[in-house]
């Protein structure tokens, strides 16, 4: 720290170019080093970046918290948090000397803060000051010296040696509601189940703009047909077993339809305690399904959903830059399956109808040859081993078609069927080909008509950078992604991500960087690639990836970083 605080006093007032110096080497501090990911050019260009990495050991956690991937999770998302509020009370400001984002309730892998092989690393954007162009010494000193030590101090150091845990016990709760999911997910397969839901838990949020729960909202309470009891943790969970197979779920408007849907939607990735739907489990790899006017589509199968098109136009290889509703949710059906999803959510308000179902009489009136589309309903039982779970409170096709049937009454939950497809529907619904699984894409394949437009998208830049337009137009280079309905992703730095993850992949294929050591024949289809990079980062983090700690970001799901990359289209076409 003295030879930091040295060096910085041994610039003031000179040019403030000079505090590029500063990243020449790595600045001890005892317990931690400090190191300048990147500096500034001038005092109003983006902040510099600078990683604080420590020991475990030195921070006074006891080693085990170094160890599995559900205590690295906890351990780092506890002090993420920490650090985060501790920055916010001390600079409230957004343009303040220093900042470090804010998180959701969901418990990511984060480049900002991520434990591995025993280490700490912690991200943080610090504003160097200056006059002019000349730099402040006296204020960057203090900044680096005082303000950044006080901050590992009071946030990063174990203050919990003296509890039974030898940690504080909102790090034992955290990794309770880790160790806890784990269980109660590797239950679902033995117990024919493909969601669970807690008694107690809390499913409305306090408003449309916020996650937080609604204060004096009705808790979840299992009905007694569909309760089932598990066991995780050493303690028996009571709640509601939502069996493989056809689930919807009516009731009138405002009874908690799609609060539930919503709930189950969220939690494909664990939540904190205290959120409510911390103890919500559901298979990882499922997908909300729904209209997305005007995305693009690129040689995708949708022939199960849609005939050939007037003009003789095929749909087994379906290409457009701006889909219509009907054709958008086909495509992003299909391409969830593709990319293995066992689990479809649908609410029939953010549907196309004519997706859906499609009405006796305009069937009877049209016939098959002037109607390309082949709606869900006249498919849904012929897709076996994946489970949809349907909001439906005027669609009432589905009712005849669904194995259970769940109705929301002031945001009670009442069993009407369970269990029990009836053959109602089969009367009415054509005779037509047998659904044929679509297959997972060969990577390289797939990207390299993308490949001459992963380039830098000006003249001044030297590398392909990331960036987002408004909350969700991903740019990758002269690529672009609409991620307003990509997956689950849930904020922008899941956002940056899956562009940074994809950069990397698409950049190895394109210089095939993977095919000395045979990984291109390993990894060969789009799945197998991204799964191999997403398990990658859960173990070191994005230290590793080119870029990695360049700005914040954090771990999208696999198949969410597919859903990104099949949206991926050339800026100008």
């Amino acid at each position: 720290m003295k030879a930091l605080y040295q060096k910085i006093r041994s610039l003031q007032g000179k040019n403030y170019g000079l505090y590029k110096s500063l990243a020449d080497r790595t600045w001890n501090f005892g317990d931690f080093v400090l190191e300048f990911l990147h500096v500034q050019g001038d005092p109003y260009a983006p902040a510099s970046r600078v990683m604080i990495k420590s020991s475990l050991q030195m921070l006074g956690f006891p080693s085990e918290w170094g160890g599995a991937y559900e205590r690295r999770l906890a351990l780092s998302d506890f002090l993420y948090r920490r650090l985060s509020a501790l920055v916010r009370e001390k600079y409230p400001d957004r343009d303040a000397a220093v900042v470090f984002d804010t998180a959701g309730p969901e418990m990511l892998v984060r480049n900002a803060l991520w434990v591995d092989n025993g280490e700490l690393r912690a991200c943080l954007q610090v504003r160097l000051p200056g006059d002019g162009r000349k730099i402040q010494a006296e204020a960057a000193a203090e900044i680096l010296t005082m303000v950044l030590p006080d901050l590992v101090s009071a946030a990063l150091y174990n203050s919990g040696e003296s509890k039974p845990d030898g940690v504080e016990p909102e790090l034992v709760e955290h990794y309770r509601v880790l160790a806890e999911r784990k269980e109660i997910l590797s239950q679902l397969e033995a117990r024919n189940l493909c969601a669970f839901v807690p008694d107690g838990a809390v499913l409305p949020r306090a408003s449309g703009l916020s996650e937080l729960p609604m204060e004096g909202a009705v808790p979840f309470t299992a009905p007694a047909e569909m309760a089932v009891t598990l066991v995780a943790n050493g303690r028996e969970i009571r709640g509601m077993g939502i069996p493989k197979g056809i689930t919807v779920i009516s009731g009138g408007a405002f009874h908690g339809k799609s609060t539930l849907l919503q709930a189950l939607t969220k939690a494909v990735y664990p939540h904190i305690p205290g959120d409510g739907r911390e103890g919500i489990v559901i298979s990882e790899s499922a997908v909300r399904v729904g209209v997305e006017d005007g995305r693009s589509v690129r040689g995708t199968d949708l022939s199960q959903f849609v005939r050939d098109l007037p003009g003789g136009i095929s749909t087994k290889n379906f290409t457009t830059a701006c889909a219509s509703g009907s054709t958008s949710e086909a495509a992003n059906l299909m391409e969830a399956m593709e990319a293995g999803s066992d689990v479809f959510l649908i609410d029939e308000d953010s549907s196309a109808v004519n997706f859906l179902i499609r009405d006796v009489r305009v069937r009877k009136l049209l016939g098959d040859d002037r109607e390309p589309l082949i709606p869900l309903t006249d498919r849904i039982r012929e897709i076996k081993n994946r489970s949809f779970i349907l909001v439906a409170g005027a669609c009432g096709d589905f009712l005849d078609l669904a194995d259970n049937i769940i109705v929301m009454a002031s945001y009670k939950a009442e069993c009407v069927r369970v269990n029990g497809f009836v053959e109602v529907a089969a009367k009415i619904v054509p005779n037509l080909p047998a659904f044929v699984e679509p297959q997972c894409r060969d990577f390289a394949e797939y990207v390299k008509p993308l490949l001459p437009s992963l380039r830098p998208a000006s003249a001044v830049e030297r590398q392909v950078k990331v960036k987002i337009s408004g909350d969700t137009l991903l740019q990758i280079g002269f690529l672009v992604s609409d991620t307003s309905k990509a997956g689950a992703l849930v904020d922008k730095q899941q956002r940056f991500g899956a562009g940074f993850m994809l950069l990397n992949l698409c950049q190895n294929a394109a210089s095939n960087n993977d095919s000395a050591n045979g990984e291109s024949q390993k990894f060969a289809t789009i799945m197998e690639r991204i799964h191999a990079l997403c398990e990658k980062i859960k173990n070191v983090g994005f230290r590793n990836l080119p870029q990695g700690l360049s700005r914040e970001m954090s771990l999208p799901r696999a198949i969410d970083i597919a859903c990104v990359l099949y949206r991926l289209r050339d800026n100008g076409r």
